[in-house]
């Protein structure tokens, strides 16, 4: 009984071998269609997503906060929906190769999906060091306004964002140290970023001297407030009185002036020259 049932076995595979290729050729054309439309899909709600912050940063431009007639916010005007640090944020080699001079960081604010976009903001960066046992203390900071952030962007093909080369204003100490990066959107929202690095130490004695910070001017006061006059004390032996001139009453004018003048300084005498008789 075996052979006869081995032999059906066989001859069904014989059989169904082609029928059943064709089902894996079948599934996987299926899957294939299947992803295709899954990123067209995607492709399609990112490129609603982008008119619709197009429309909105157009109604912002023509001063329409919100659609007529409608209750509901208005979406934001760039989808930015976080900032990421890039790996290329470390210290930057010095020319002569003693250290690392400056701080390089690529900021990267991305939408929903995690694609890097551009959009108008202002940058604050702060470096903080890290010592051994593992505190945290302010070396410098760097405030980028929206003009220079916008004139740093960068699409490469192995980065793309805000690339940014930013001078130590302190020399640091530690070769550990902490990156912040606040994100701030013109609409009011602010993202924040942060990452840990490892720079190289300058020697200190091939340290140049950094540029001073720059101090803010003060402000002059609108209305200075000046202090009291000092009181006269008449009751002291040292004053000294003088007395009241009596002014000349305002309706005699500039005549009653100038014989004022002349009444106090009499003119000087003038030497009279006598003609010579001729011999």
């Amino acid at each position: 009984m075996r052979w006869p049932v081995a032999l059906l076995f066989g001859l069904t595979l014989v059989a169904c071998g082609p029928g059943c290729r064709s089902c894996d050729v079948v599934e996987s054309e299926l899957r294939a269609r299947e992803s295709d439309v899954r990123q067209l899909r995607e492709e399609l709600e990112r490129s609603q997503l982008y008119n619709q912050a197009l429309q909105q940063e157009l109604q912002t431009l023509h001063g329409e906060t919100s659609p007529p007639g409608g209750t509901e916010h208005p979406p934001a005007a760039y989808p930015v929906r976080s900032v990421v640090l890039g790996r290329q944020t470390a210290g930057r080699p010095s020319e002569c190769g003693a250290g690392d001079d400056a701080l390089q960081v690529l900021l990267e604010p991305r939408d929903p999906d995690g694609q890097a976009i551009k959009a108008p903001a202002s940058l604050v960066i702060q470096a903080l060091e890290i010592n051994r046992q593992g505190l945290k203390s302010p070396l410098s900071t760097w405030e980028i306004p929206p003009d220079q952030l916008r004139r740093s962007w960068r699409n490469g093909l192995f980065s793309t964002g805000y690339s940014l080369t930013l001078p130590w204003k302190v020399w640091p100490s530690s070769e550990k140290l902490r990156v912040v990066a606040q994100f701030r959107l013109a609409d009011g929202r602010v993202f924040e970023a942060d990452k840990d690095i490892t720079i190289r130490l300058t020697p200190p004695a091939q340290q140049h001297p950094l540029p001073a910070p720059e101090s803010a001017p003060v402000p002059a006061h609108p209305n200075p407030v000046l202090p009291p006059p000092h009181p006269l004390d008449l009751s002291a032996p040292d004053a000294v009185s003088a007395p009241t001139a009596q002014l000349p009453p305002a309706d005699q004018g500039q005549h009653t002036a100038t014989s004022l003048w002349h009444k106090a300084e009499p003119p000087s005498p003038v030497e009279v020259l006598r003609p010579v008789p001729m011999e």
